[in-house]
């Protein structure tokens, strides 16, 4: 009920669009297999030049999932996530960005009551970069993305993971349409399809496809108080047969430039 209480207002829709990562919200991690998730993060971004093409984001986060029996998004916590990436815009048309991010992530048994293995959990650091190409005119703008990311787990006591090391590529496209003049308040579509190499303790597996996953966002900007709220539902298709259908619900809440200084007024 805790957990409830501490995600009202998240809002579910659904999508059946596609194109990728929308930036400028912290979308949901891929939970696994279950009926439905939820994912909630805070974040800071910061420019950090006077230019403003330099800039850094950094957030928490945290996911719950249900059981296999249920579908309560807030049954069970997840994952816990440290995020910071640097991105430099140096065109008008691209971009590129370089990330290092630890989780910490719960695993449960697969029987009832579901309770959480002993020990439990998963850690995992991640480095991954962040190619786009970005298009666009008036209230309309597109991004196209190649994400390439190194993932490396560990066990509660840092030990090797059985399943060491991967190695996944994410493609992916965005669409973000403004829903106002100010464009404060914007509807954001994406997907993206992804691919693995996983390293165990006995051998390199084969390149395989993994999922894909579908986003749908509602994003509203407070420009005085430099907040940006969003909202939102992703869909995940895992690659099982047959095929694993999850729905996340999603909030996050990003603050721009806090360490900026005010100009003075004349």
């Amino acid at each position: 009920m805790n957990q409830v209480k501490r995600r009202v207002g998240l809002i579910g829709l659904f999508v059946g669009l596609s194109c990728l990562f929308a930036k400028a919200q912290i979308t949901p991690p891929g939970l696994g297999e279950m009926h439905t998730a939820s994912w909630a993060a805070l974040g800071v971004k910061q420019k950090l030049n006077a230019k403003g093409n330099l800039t850094s984001t950094t957030y928490v986060g945290e996911g719950a999932i249900s059981t296999p029996k249920d579908y309560n998004p807030f049954e069970r916590a997840s994952i816990y996530v440290l995020n910071e990436e640097i991105a430099h815009q140096f065109s008008k048309n691209w971009k590129y960005s370089g990330a290092l991010s630890y989780r910490w992530q719960n695993e449960y048994k697969s029987s009832s009551p579901f309770e959480k293995d002993n020990p439990s959990g998963r850690q995992e650091i991640r480095l991954y970069a962040r190619y786009s190409y970005l298009t666009g005119q008036n209230r309309t703008r597109f991004s196209f993305t190649y994400r390439p990311e190194l993932r490396f787990f560990f066990n509660p006591d840092f030990s090797p993971n059985e399943n060491r090391f991967q190695f996944r590529s994410r493609l992916g496209a965005k669409v973000s349409f403004a829903l106002n003049e100010a464009q404060t308040q914007k509807l954001i579509v994406s997907s993206e399809f992804l691919l693995a190499l996983n390293k165990s303790n006995e051998d390199w597996q084969k390149l395989k496809y993994n999922d894909t996953r579908f986003c749908l966002y509602y994003s509203v900007a407070v420009p005085k108080s430099k907040i940006v709220l969003d909202i939102g539902y992703m869909n995940d298709l895992i690659a099982k047969s047959p095929t694993t259908d999850v729905h996340y619900l999603a909030v996050d809440l990003i603050f721009k430039n806090p360490f900026s200084k005010a100009k003075p007024s004349r």
